[in-house]
């Protein structure tokens, strides 16, 4: 009898650690998205870094390696770094995840978030995630009243403006709603041009037909300055009349972390409204 319950007592106890191990915060961590590498940033938890993509910024003093290219991951060189969760995004291949599973390492899968109370969201469960959850919901509230502040700053009898973010070229691509980055237009008070449309792909032609008062390229490097001399280049558009054509980080605008998501924001209301 004393030897069963000894075996009981034995096996509660390898129980018990089994499921603390589990519950500790992870210690390795691998990013496969660009946005989530920069969140690991904003949390302080870029030392957990240990693996990353090349589209990934990485901060000088991380030692992380690069695993994966934006459509390719190395597994072999991702398992030798021994991580103990890979964050990723619902944009990388399910066959992907499903082979990190299978090697026996965690994945945590977010959607591409549709607005910017699910950055916020994704952002706070990411924080618990990493041991960071009350950091996490310190700089949600600092961005939320720095967001309120900008709000503050458009005219309440400004006149209603119709804009586009231009966010590809050749195809030529605009934001849409139920994204994001929508989210820039309906903070700035603005109306989408592409308000009707489900998918982004829209014609040169059929911007200058509805005429947009503000354009905003939302493209990195050459590309982005050769679209706003393209859209230079028509003066009956009311966007040239009104000398609003507009460039924006991309990098900043198209991944954001909630801070610089609110940045952008903030650099948009001011040129819009000059103040």
């Amino acid at each position: 009898m004393k030897k069963i319950s000894s075996y009981l007592l034995t096996l509660v106890f390898v129980v018990v650690a089994v499921v603390a191990t589990h519950a500790q915060a992870p210690r390795r961590i691998i990013s496969l998205a660009p946005s989530l590498t920069k969140n690991l940033y904003l949390l302080g938890a870029g030392d957990l870094l240990v693996g990353c993509t090349s589209y990934c910024t990485l901060q000088s003093d991380t030692q992380a390696e690069v695993v994966a290219s934006a459509i390719q991951v190395n597994y072999e060189k991702a398992v030798l770094l021994q991580p103990d969760l890979v964050i990723t995004t619902s944009l990388t291949k399910p066959k992907t995840i499903d082979t990190f599973r299978k090697l026996g390492v965690e994945v945590l899968v977010y959607d591409s978030p549709r607005s910017f109370e699910e950055i916020c969201s994704q952002f706070i469960d990411l924080g618990e995630q990493v041991g960071r959850k009350q950091q996490a919901e310190t700089l949600i509230a600092d961005a939320k009243a720095r967001m309120k502040q900008t709000l503050e700053r458009i005219p309440a009898d400004a006149p209603s403006q119709k804009i586009i973010l231009q966010i590809g070229a050749n195809p030529l691509f605009s934001v849409v709603p139920n994204t994001f980055m929508n989210d820039f237009i309906r903070f700035s008070k603005t109306e989408n041009i592409a308000a009707d449309l489900t998918v982004g792909s829209i014609t040169r032609e059929s911007v200058l037909i509805r005429n947009p008062d503000i354009i905003v390229v939302v493209l990195m490097g050459m590309i982005g300055e050769e679209e706003k001399s393209q859209w230079m280049s028509y003066p009956s558009l009311s966007a040239v009349q009104k000398n609003q054509i507009f460039m924006m980080d991309a990098d900043k605008a198209c991944s954001p972390t909630p801070l610089s998501f609110v940045e952008s924001l903030e650099d948009l209301i001011t040129k819009i409204y000059q103040r």
